[in-house]
């Protein structure tokens, strides 16, 4: 649903002064629902709300959840007050490259105005769903973000057009789409809660020690905001500074590539931190390897192949997701495959990165991925500054790849001295397995897109359609044949997942 809430809005908007604009204003909230809905708050309240659950029982695990969903409505309700009233300067510091473009600034200021309520409603989302994954609740969590997206597609659709014929007016339903969907997120949690007994009226438990403890366990995950917001502050300054579009294409390109990460690499992670945290708590740390190892193998078998496809079938993916109405073939569509390309190679390490992290938050540990991910934000500074005069905007995309694998190559060097291991050898020949795999069926994706233009109207929808579904089919077909050859273990896991069967003895462990 991401997919196609990014195809009308390139429709609607293309790569222009509105989307601009809307991506900028946005940025800010979407970034702290990130850090609330896959970082700080999970990290914080899965492991605190498992351990009241498991030595208080369920009523002490309610009221402790009813506190901190009070204490939640007040902090979160002052930060979307102070976005609001701060909107001016914090949107001049972002978009410093469209000071000479007062319309353009001033749009993005009353967007941003009204978007920051928004984090509100994140928050509280991100709060429940960590409530009912605790409670081994995971599909209603899940699909909040689909929620969210049909609320934006609904929302361009019906309302914009009440807003005037231009870009600049009907950018203002997109706006309000985040708004609704926003409450609808939160309102389709209460049936679930109500079914696990954590539905009531919330209360204030400032003093509670269970909300303290949640609070202190934040406290880093608040410090990695500011790290993140460094990071995105830099990418969108400079992105400001080159040809208009710019920030627009990266987003797109981004939500590309982040499409594989949110359908599997994240709801793996998020899936694995309870039985992580379970593990940590009896102190079972060899479980937890081998349990974190094989997890890390299994992101990997679909990542590494989703990076590739990527990389070498960028163009026609991009054409025909996005190249409609707005969207332009001889601007709009090379700008966002380049940077596709870059983000790209980094797909397999944003996946290592979020399922390594689980592992810190299993054992109370906010602190680490923080300072890791500080050293991985000055990386992508500098790089930033080095790749962007000769590359452009391919050059923050490919600075943000090299950040995220150095982030995750020193997780994994502080995990394998905690541990003293990581069940290395296995780890290695899964990768050498699916490094080869994906490098046969990225050659058969690139020659199957390379021929069938000969037969089809490449120009016309159905031809794209055609072109892209077939080099994809081929590519799949391929992977799955040579990882079968190679005997690559993971196969029979995301196999039984596709069949409904429950894969092999190790992931079912």
């Amino acid at each position: 649903m991401g997919l196609v809430r990014d195809v009308v809005f390139a429709a609607w908007f293309g790569t222009g002064m509105a989307a601009d604009a809307f991506n900028v204003a946005f940025l800010i909230p979407n970034l702290l629902r990130r850090v609330v809905g896959e970082g700080a708050a999970q990290a914080a309240v899965v492991p605190v709300y498992a351990d009241t659950l498991t030595r208080k029982g369920e009523r002490e695990a309610t009221a402790f959840g009813l506190k901190l969903t009070g204490v939640a409505i007040v902090l979160l309700a002052g930060l979307a007050l102070a976005g609001v009233l701060f909107a001016s300067p914090i949107v001049r510091a972002y978009a410093f490259g469209w000071r000479d473009e007062p319309e353009k600034m001033a749009l993005t200021i009353r967007l941003t105005r009204i978007l920051f309520p928004f984090v509100v409603f994140a928050g509280l989302t991100a709060l429940a769903g960590a409530i009912l994954n605790t409670r081994g609740r995971f599909t209603i969590p899940a699909l909040g973000p689909a929620v969210l997206n049909v609320s934006f597609v609904g929302a361009v659709v019906a309302f914009s057009p009440l807003y005037g014929p231009a870009p600049e007016d009907r950018i203002y339903g997109f706006a309000l789409g985040a708004l609704i969907g926003g409450v609808l997120q939160v309102l389709m949690q209460f049936p679930q809660l109500h079914r696990v007994g954590a539905l009531g009226a919330p209360k204030l438990g400032f003093r509670d020690p269970g909300v303290r403890l949640v609070g202190r366990l934040m406290v880093p995950g608040f410090f990695g905001l500011a790290v993140t917001q460094i990071n995105m502050f830099v990418d969108t300054f400079l992105a400001t500074l080159l040809p208009e579009g710019s920030v627009t294409a990266l987003r797109l390109a981004n939500r590309l590539m982040l499409l594989p990460l949110g359908v599997f690499g994240i709801a793996v992670a998020a899936a694995s931190l309870p039985t992580l945290s379970g593990m940590a708590a009896r102190k079972a740390y060899d479980e937890l390897v081998k349990t974190y190892a094989f997890t890390l193998r299994l992101i990997l078998f679909v990542l590494v192949p989703a990076g590739v496809g990527l990389i070498v079938l960028r163009t026609p993916i991009v054409k025909l997701i996005y190249e409609h109405g707005a969207f332009t073939a001889n601007r709009s569509t090379p700008m966002t495959a380049g940077a596709l390309l870059f983000y790209s190679l980094g797909l397999f390490a944003y996946g290592g990165v979020k399922s390594s992290n689980q592992v810190f938050y299993a054992l109370k540990d906010t602190r680490t991925p923080v300072v890791v991910g500080a050293v991985a934000m000055l990386v992508n500074v500098v790089l930033n500054l080095l790749l962007m005069g000769p590359l452009g905007l391919n050059g923050l995309a490919l600075a943000t790849s090299l950040a995220a694998a150095s982030n995750l190559v020193i997780l994994l060097v502080l995990l394998r001295r905690r541990f003293g291991h990581l069940d290395g050898p296995t780890v290695l020949a899964s990768v050498w397995r699916i490094v080869l795999a994906s490098g046969v069926m990225g050659g058969v994706c690139v020659s199957v897109a390379a021929m069938l233009p000969r037969w089809l109207d490449a120009g016309r929808l159905w031809g794209q359609i055609s072109l892209v579904v077939v080099a994809v089919g081929a590519g799949l077909i391929v992977y799955w044949g040579v990882a079968r050859l190679l005997g690559i273990e993971e196969l029979g896991v995301v196999g039984g997942v596709l069949t409904g069967k429950r894969g092999s003895a190790e992931g079912r462990k």
